[in-house]
């Protein structure tokens, strides 16, 4: 009899271990699920007076900008046609302050412009300092004459002669100034209109008509100010419209607009996919190692695909790192889906209009003057363009532009933006002082924009979220193994006594 009731007790047992395994299976795989994606989309869509709110109006720390110009070895050489030395210097280092204002709500649409400012950080920077002079390429004296070569070259021998009065003692393709100067407080050209010179007059009148349109250009009374980064402090690039989340919940910070409308009109074909601006501006929850994200940007006036690399471990914590695809820049070809980035208006590495070769981006119709975009150092850009110059080590970990993400938040743990702007020289006929230069891609400087997070926030997602995960990992698993132990050892003892 005593035999018997232990056999039921123990079947008792081994049910009451199935009862709690079934427990914590639909606990581990179905309610704790809900709860935290609940909580996390709560933790992400953006309402006003919500945490992440404040966190959207106004990053409450720095990013930081490191500047690193591509200072000239051998400035005569060049001009009697030898290839260009370059010597990277910097980082020159400030600090990015960003925050929104100008909000406007449109059902779950928000309307914002994105202010930013740049100061200098002279401890970050060490013993480099903005009054520091460096020589580089001469942008707008080398825009100048491509462009006059390319609409009036009739003109050139004119030109010539009212360069000295343009450009004042900044005439030469390449020129030696303060970093502060070079990009914030500016160079002055066209001084005074160009005043005592016909030709000078009309062809600074030309200017600024440019510097209404033209990134990096301002007129100062009669003058024309020209830097590199000027335009973009204390100030935003347009207006952006982004999607709240609140209707459809994947669809957070997603851009719709940008200056109220839904795409650019800068690269061909206004329909074309170039054009399309709509991407992400924040990332979502739950990032996969197979998601790719388009991000656009103002400033060069497109979007670029990010594609998982890695996984990485930022301050402890495991994230995913989506780098900038190295195609990115990749040659237009005919027929396909980026072609539309070949403009046409700026002359190939030869002199002849074409599109341009692997690894830069024809910058003309978006900063209006013949710019080229590439990674630093001209990372994955075609050999031919990097044989012109000498003095560049392209380094993905150096130079590959970067997000790292946590999985569950989607909140970056690690960002690093990096581009290079350069120009093509080549002799320009009459043009007595650059007769002789030999064709060329020559880098100008390169930035990154990068933050990582501070440590506040990092503790805070430990904290309110990989913590909980684990407690509730732990419950999960605990509620598995003590009913499987419950199910397991009572059914071995009734094996056992049979």
């Amino acid at each position: 009899m005593k035999l018997v009731l232990s056999t039921k007790v123990l079947i008792y047992c081994a049910l009451f271990g199935v009862v709690i395994v079934i427990v914590g299976l639909v606990l581990g795989y179905r309610i704790f699920p809900i709860v935290v994606n609940k909580k996390v989309w709560e933790n992400t869509i953006l309402q006003e007076k919500t945490p992440q709110w404040d966190l959207f109006m106004k990053v409450p720390f720095p990013f930081q900008v490191k500047v690193y110009f591509f200072d000239i070895q051998n400035v005569n050489e060049i001009l009697q046609g030898a290839k260009p030395i370059v010597k990277e210097v910097g980082p020159y280092v400030y600090k990015l302050f960003r925050w929104k204002d100008g909000i406007e709500w449109n059902s779950d649409e928000i309307s914002y412009y994105d202010y930013m400012k740049f100061e200098f950080d002279q401890n970050a920077s060490g013993k480099l300092s903005d009054e520091d002079a460096v020589t580089i390429l001469n942008s707008p004296f080398n825009a100048l004459l491509l462009a006059v070569e390319e609409m009036s070259p009739s003109a050139l021998e004119t030109v010539n002669d009212a360069l000295p009065q343009i450009f004042n003692k900044y005439n030469g393709l390449f020129v030696s100034s303060k970093v502060k100067d070079l990009l914030f407080e500016g160079i002055i050209i066209c001084e005074n209109g160009g005043e005592g010179d016909f030709a000078a007059q009309m062809i600074c009148d030309q200017f600024k008509a440019k510097a209404k349109i033209a990134k990096g250009m301002t007129i100062v009374n009669k003058s024309i100010n020209y830097s590199y980064l000027r335009f973009k402090n204390n100030t935003h690039l347009g207006r952006l419209t982004i999607k709240s989340g609140m209707k459809e919940k994947e669809d957070i910070s997603t851009l719709v607009k940008y200056n109220n409308e839904i795409r650019v009109s800068v690269w061909r074909n206004k329909n074309s996919v170039c054009n399309e601006i709509k991407s992400t501006t924040t990332f979502r929850p739950y990032v996969t190692p197979r998601m790719t994200f388009d991000v656009f940007s103002e400033d060069i006036c497109r979007r670029l695909k990010m594609a998982y690399q890695s996984t990485e471990i930022v301050k402890g914590i495991e994230g995913y790192k989506y780098v900038m695809t190295n195609d990115s820049f990749n040659a237009p070809q005919d027929n396909s889906e980026n072609y539309c980035y070949c403009v046409n208006r700026s002359r190939t590495l030869n002199g002849d209009y074409g599109c341009l070769s692997d690894g830069v981006l024809d910058m003309t119709n978006c900063v209006g003057a013949p710019v080229l975009l590439s990674f630093p150092h001209l990372l994955y850009g075609d050999k031919e363009y990097l044989s012109t110059v000498q003095g560049l080590s392209p380094n993905p970990k150096l130079h590959e532009t970067f997000v790292i993400l946590e999985p569950t938040s989607g909140a970056p743990l690690k960002v690093a933006k990096r581009v290079q702007f350069n120009m093509f020289i080549r002799a320009v006929e009459d043009i007595v002082s650059i007769e002789n230069v030999s064709n060329a891609l020559v880098p100008i400087f390169w930035l990154e924009e990068s933050v990582t997070l501070d440590d506040q926030y990092i503790d805070l997602i430990k904290t309110t979220l990989l913590n909980n995960l684990r407690i509730l990992e732990i419950i999960k698993w605990g509620l598995i193994g003590l009913g499987t132990a419950t199910v397991v050892i009572p059914t071995a003892l009734i094996i056992y006594k049979n």
